[in-house]
């Protein structure tokens, strides 16, 4: 078997084992959205968790948090082309009186909490996100990934030096990344 026919049989292989539209990891899930402009994305994101940041929000220190997502084309010839992004914020509180944690979105109401666990649950679950890449995209295989991420920059000043060096106060979290592949519709099929 000659080295073209070798990766030939690799890249069929591989063309094989990518999933259909709407078939991600159980983590990421983006489906088209009912207009066909736009995508909805539903994910449950790794939450960024230290006890220096239950601490911190059990003594009244508002967390903020920084969700991103990126819809990426790969290409082999060069990196990825990113086709969208969209971040949203979402802050988690805590009010000793009500003995509740509070977690706010940009967009949406607030919910309540009783234990840090729960709101950090909350604060980590993506529902129904409208990601608008401004133009319509080309049926082919794409890549999303999202994180969540401390905003370091929202702490109060004395504390933003400390979590400049302390990764107890910024961990580092990975990108959750699915696979999915757009199919051509009869309307954009040639």
């Amino acid at each position: 078997m000659t080295l073209t026919a070798q990766l030939l049989a690799v890249l069929i292989a591989l063309l094989l084992s990518l999933p259909v539209a709407g078939a991600q990891d159980g983590s990421v899930r983006l489906e088209p959205a009912t207009d066909g402009r736009a995508w909805v994305l539903s994910a449950d994101l790794e939450p960024p968790r230290t006890p220096r940041l239950e601490d911190a929000v059990m003594k009244g220190v508002p967390l903020h948090f920084v969700v991103e997502i990126e819809l990426l084309r790969p290409r082999w010839y060069w990196r990825d082309q990113r086709v969208a992004q969209a971040s949203s914020r979402v802050r988690l509180t805590y009010h000793a009186l009500a003995r509740e944690f509070r977690v706010t979105r940009d967009e949406g109401p607030s919910t309540l909490h009783e234990s840090f666990e729960a709101a950090l649950a909350g604060v980590v679950q993506v529902r129904n996100w409208r990601i608008n890449p401004g133009e319509a995209i080309a049926p082919g295989d794409y890549l999303v990934q999202a994180r969540i991420r401390l905003d370091a920059t929202q702490l109060p000043r004395a504390l933003q030096v400390d979590a400049l060096t302390n990764r107890d106060w910024n961990p580092q979290v990975e990108w959750t990344r699915a696979n999915f592949t757009l199919p051509p519709t009869p309307t954009n099929a040639r």
